[in-house]
Formats: C-alpha cells, sequence, structure tokens
C-alpha cells in the first residue's frame, strides 16, 4: 500500500504546485505583456525567457522531490550517477521532457512519480505552446518582421 500511496500523494503536490505556477506565471504574463510598447522582439523574448524559467523551476520542484526520496528510502536512482544534485536535476530534466534516455533509472516509489513527472511536464509544455501561440497572434502584425 505505501508503494502506491506516497508516490501519489508525493505526485499530487508536485502537480499541484506546477499547476498553481505555472498559472499565476502565464496570467501575470498575459497581462502584463499586452502593455510593452516595444517591437515584436522584445515581448516574445520575454515571453520565452519566463516560459523557460517556469519550466526550470518546475523541473527542480520534482528533483527536490527525487532527492527527498532517495534520502528517506522511498526509491533510488539506478545507473550512470553519483547521487549528486546534478544527477537528480539531469534525471528530473529527461523525465519532465519525456526524452527518457535510459542511463538514469528509478526504482521503487520513484517509478510512478517520474512517469507522472513526465505527464505534467508534457501537459505543461503544450500549455506553454499554446500561451506562446496566442501572445504571438495578438502581438505580430504583417508589417512588422
Amino acid at each position: 500500500m505505501k508503494e502506491l500511496f506516497v508516490p501519489l500523494v508525493v505526485s499530487a503536490l508536485l502537480i499541484a504546485m506546477c499547476l498553481y505556477l505555472h498559472f499565476k506565471v502565464l496570467r501575470k504574463a498575459s497581462r502584463e505583456i499586452p502593455q510593452l510598447q516595444d517591437n515584436i522582439r522584445y515581448p516574445i523574448l520575454i515571453v520565452m525567457t519566463v516560459i523557460f524559467v517556469t519550466h526550470l523551476v518546475e523541473i527542480v520542484l520534482f528533483a527536490i522531490a527525487f532527492w527527498i526520496m532517495a534520502v528517506t528510502g522511498l526509491g533510488s536512482l539506478n545507473g550512470a550517477h553519483n547521487s549528486t544534485a546534478a544527477d537528480y536535476l539531469y534525471f528530473s530534466i529527461a523525465s519532465y521532457t519525456t526524452l527518457g534516455i535510459g542511463d538514469i533509472t528509478p526504482e521503487g516509489a520513484m517509478r510512478l512519480v517520474a512517469g507522472i513527472e513526465a505527464l505534467t511536464g508534457l501537459l505543461l509544455i503544450a500549455w506553454s505552446a499554446s500561451f506562446t501561440y496566442l501572445t504571438m497572434e495578438r502581438i505580430w502584425s504583417p508589417q512588422e518582421e
């Protein structure tokens, strides 16, 4: 039961944090970006930077959760790693982006959280792409390049 309950609770908390963060950041960006009275490059660069940093923060949240799970004995990473912060971050990036290289694999409760991270990342990346498209459509004019 613990093998299922703990990763589901951890995943639910991470999903809630990521969705809330993503919503708040995109909502603030949607209010602020139209107020910029500059050429097309500046608002789009801001949108892309804000989205990129937001995804990095979400990845770090999952990496911290993986580290905590490993420290508390709820799972481990196997393969080519030294259990450093960089290894947890790398694994989280590979999971979030659904890259799944396979040189580091999760064991125990981490397996379920890694799978849910991939689904969460897919959802949030699609949301970001949609937001970027709608923002570009709103501020892009045929005369500007």
